[in-house]
């Protein structure tokens, strides 16, 4: 008799690719070697989180997907990620943030990552007693000054000698300081969506993906219309003279919430462009988190900083797979 070779189906299905994704021209620095800070071995190259918030009674469910990547220029050079994102869910709000810490403080890293938990920590807690519309974020924006100060005044004391006269204001700026972006999200719906209250203090931006074909920035689109483009931002600790202004917006069935830093929000530019086009068709639906991961860390030519991005999804973009 005949041998037979019989092939038996492998009892594990699924695909992961190992192509990065690029966007126009990936430059070289897409394919430059990753090198660890050896300063800050602990504080990891890229995080991120796929997640189904659950809503309390009357309120509907949010997805999100959140991805933090350290940029091609702190791989090669071998230093830490200082972009931070947090949030927050407690079934009648979700509250989102992410902080970009300022590159040229050596520890913006440890300021970014105070501003966005505490400052979600704290948002959340006012909530418990408040509505969106009566925060007063001059005060979140206090505490979180005192909050990056007192970081700061450990971390030099700890570098220097603890005997060491406590570091003044200026001289912990100057260390570490970082922007904040918060947006709070109603899980309860109305005729018009989800209401959203956005709160910006530096250059990291809040956009809106509109029926997944436009998007719409909720802050003033960076460096638009200036003749040299700048890199300079507010920043905690300092303060500003007056709180920014809260943008309030709705967030339809078929729309999703972005918040960024710039490593995300400088190559969307005005979100007409090639990379709004792929963003747009990746983030249409909600993608598997290591998916939004590879997406958020896009290679292309000059856009070399750390990449974070929080999305958030109406439960309807799961297609009525939600419980």
């Amino acid at each position: 008799m005949d041998e037979q070779t019989v092939t038996t189906a492998a009892p594990w299905r699924g695909e992961f690719r190992i192509t990065p994704y690029s966007v126009g021209d990936p430059g070289r620095a897409a394919t430059a070697p990753s090198y660890p800070d050896p300063e800050n071995w602990d504080h990891r190259d890229t995080v991120l989180d796929g997640l189904l918030l659950r809503a309390a009674e009357g309120r509907s469910p949010m997805v999100l997907r959140a991805a933090s990547t350290r940029g091609r220029a702190h791989r090669f050079a071998g230093k830490v990620r200082q972009d931070a994102y947090a949030f927050r869910c407690d079934g009648r709000f979700v509250v989102a943030a992410v902080a970009d810490g300022v590159s040229s403080r050596p520890l913006s890293h440890v300021a970014a990552n105070v501003v966005s938990q505490h400052g979600c920590h704290l948002v959340a807690k006012l909530l418990e007693t408040q509505e969106p519309e009566d925060l007063d974020w001059a005060h979140v924006l206090r505490v979180l000054a005192t909050k990056v100060i007192n970081a700061g005044r450990r971390r030099l004391q700890v570098a220097a000698q603890p005997s060491v006269i406590e570091p003044g204001r200026e001289e912990v700026a100057g260390a570490l300081a970082t922007t904040v972006l918060f947006a709070v999200v109603d899980m309860r719906p109305d005729v018009e969506g989800h209401p959203v209250h956005v709160l910006a203090y530096g250059d990291t931006s809040a956009w809106i993906l509109r029926s997944g074909v436009r998007w719409e920035p909720q802050n003033p689109v960076k460096n638009q219309g200036a003749a040299v483009a700048s890199s300079a931002t507010d920043a905690l600790p300092y303060l500003p003279g007056r709180p920014p202004a809260v943008v309030r917006t709705r967030l339809a069935p078929t729309d999703v919430l972005l918040l960024v830093t710039d490593g995300v929000a400088d190559p969307l530019d005005d979100g007409t462009g090639t990379v709004g086009a792929f963003l747009a068709e990746q983030w249409r639906c909600p993608p598997e988190p290591l998916a939004f991961a590879a997406h958020v860390d896009f290679a292309r030519r000059s856009h070399d900083d750390d990449r974070t991005a929080v999305a958030v999804w109406p439960a309807e973009a799961l297609g009525g797979l939600t419980p």
